[in-house]
């Protein structure tokens, strides 16, 4: 019975090959590898064999699809016609009568377009069913693989990958999605300005180094992928700049008295996720809005900078030794980076996140427990900081700095970097952590395009202020505006 059971799960091969594979498990590695290639050569007629059975369902759906749209538009237009002659039929039409009229009409429009909507959602989950049949045939494959007491290889992972994005994708739906250019609207901004920043360059002679805008553009970028974890909350931290020189203070002074790469970034983490910590633990005891803990913070983490400073004659001299290469720092920025994408999009604390942004009394009402998850992002937010500090202390190896750094700006641009990479200051389901690494080079280059362009007699820059606070109301307002009406209603905030 158990047998036969097994047997009906399989749509696409026959119960005799099921039974063989199921005889296979104990079988020794020989047999196991001629049945795997009968497999492979069976497998590969029945997805040749489903392409073309999909290719024609689909130009089947498609001429149906047209059909019933074109349908819908005949039955508009003869229901508006009759409506249209039934009101002339009126000899003294009053307003009533009119407004009768005006709503029919208004009924036909509506009901037109939700008939039409529901049609183009049947047909693109009809599409879609089609063409997942190619990766059904193999997942059963997988399975009878499986049955046969053999793993699946990497290329045959690959190949069901392969199957499932070419039945989930549509590429010609999405190229012609408003809402896929929409989502592009960051990236081509940043190539956009990257290409302004050139032309500024050639035309004043600008020397700034492109080496440092990148630097710079890392130490921002690595802060934000941390802090994402913060504004998906809807939580904020204006301590960021404050707490990266604190780290790069610390990792510099380590190195100079151990001389160790590893001890100088290890301590430099830890400290940042220490600082995150605190003020998530601090916010939470005193009962206190996460804003005003953090301003706090940075007011205090500024004092203990300058004590330091001071102690050291103003400046911190960093020995030479520590890594001086572009390539390494972003291959940091890329380890941080796909570290906190899985933990976002895979694992819970990325979900609880996007809950917590929607509505906090819900997510607590549903058992989330605030706390715990402040606790977990600060403390991810904070390793971004020890990181970003580690890495601005290598780049001032062999030379001086002081309280007066890029630095300083973090704060501010981490901000402008999430929203403009597309999230709301709110959190919520559209915070994505691929934003803050768009929206770091954007502030960064948007930086150098005012210093760049520039003259003597007329410093642009002076305006790049007010420039990021116009463009950061502008972003907020547009995010904000597309995402209130998709959004739960607030919750209030929960400490």
């Amino acid at each position: 019975m158990e047998q036969t059971e097994q047997v009906n799960t399989y749509l696409h091969f026959d119960a005799d090959l099921i039974e063989k594979a199921s005889s296979l498990k104990d079988a020794d590695k020989e047999k196991k590898d001629t049945f795997r290639k009968e497999l492979q050569e069976l497998f590969k007629k029945k997805d040749l064999e489903s392409k073309t059975a999909i290719k024609a369902n689909l130009i089947k759906i498609e001429e149906d699809h047209k059909k019933a749209l074109q349908e819908f538009k005949d039955l508009k237009e003869n229901s508006l016609k009759k409506a249209e002659e039934d009101y002339l039929k009126i000899q003294t039409p009053t307003k009533k009568d009119q407004r009768d009229y005006s709503d029919i009409r208004k009924g036909i429009e509506i009901n037109c377009k939700r008939s039409m909507r529901k049609e183009n959602s049947s047909y693109e989950s009809l599409v879609t069913n089609t063409k997942l049949l190619r990766k059904e045939i193999h997942d059963e494959y997988l399975k009878i693989l499986s049955l046969a007491g053999t793993k699946e290889s990497p290329v045959d992972r690959l190949k069901n990958k392969q199957l499932e994005y070419y039945g989930t994708v549509n590429l010609k739906a999405s190229l012609l999605s408003k809402k896929f250019w929409i989502n592009k609207i960051p990236l081509l901004m940043l190539l956009l300005i990257i290409l302004a920043y050139y032309i500024g360059k050639t035309i004043t002679g600008y020397s700034g180094n492109l080496g440092d805008v990148i630097n710079n553009g890392i130490f921002v970028a690595v802060v934000a992928t941390g802090a994402v974890f913060i504004y998906s909350q809807g939580g904020f931290d204006m301590s960021l700049g404050n707490a990266s020189l604190m780290c790069a203070t610390i990792a510099a002074l380590l190195y100079n008295n151990t001389h160790n790469l590893f001890v100088s970034l290890l301590i430099a983490v830890l400290l940042g996720a220490f600082l995150g910590i605190v003020n998530a633990v601090l916010a939470t005891m005193l009962n206190l809005p996460v804003m005003v803990m953090t301003l706090t913070m940075m007011n205090i983490l500024a004092a203990i900078s300058d004590a330091i400073f001071s102690s050291n004659g103003g400046l911190i001299s960093v020995d030479e030794g520590m890594i001086d290469n572009a390539w390494v720092y972003a291959s940091f920025l890329a380890l941080f980076f796909i570290l906190c994408w899985f933990i976002f999009n895979y694992t819970k604390v990325g979900r609880r996140n996007k809950f917590i942004g929607s509505n906090k009394k819900a997510a607590k009402f549903n058992g989330i427990d605030l706390m715990k998850a402040g606790l977990i992002s600060f403390a991810i937010s904070g390793i971004g900081l020890g990181i970003c500090g580690f890495l601005f202390a290598c780049t001032k190896s062999g030379s001086k700095f002081g309280s007066a750094t890029v630095l300083s700006q973090v704060g501010l641009n981490v901000v402008i970097a999430i929203v403009f990479g597309g999230m709301t200051t709110s959190g919520g389901p559209k915070s994505k952590v691929s934003c803050a690494i768009i929206g770091a080079f954007f502030s960064v280059f948007l930086d150098e395009f005012f210093a760049a362009i520039s003259t003597p007699a007329f410093q642009v820059g002076d305006y790049c202020y007010l420039a990021k606070g116009i463009i950061f109301l502008i972003v907020s307002l547009a995010n904000m505006w597309d995402t209130r009406g998709k959004m739960l209603a607030s919750g209030g905030t929960i400490q």
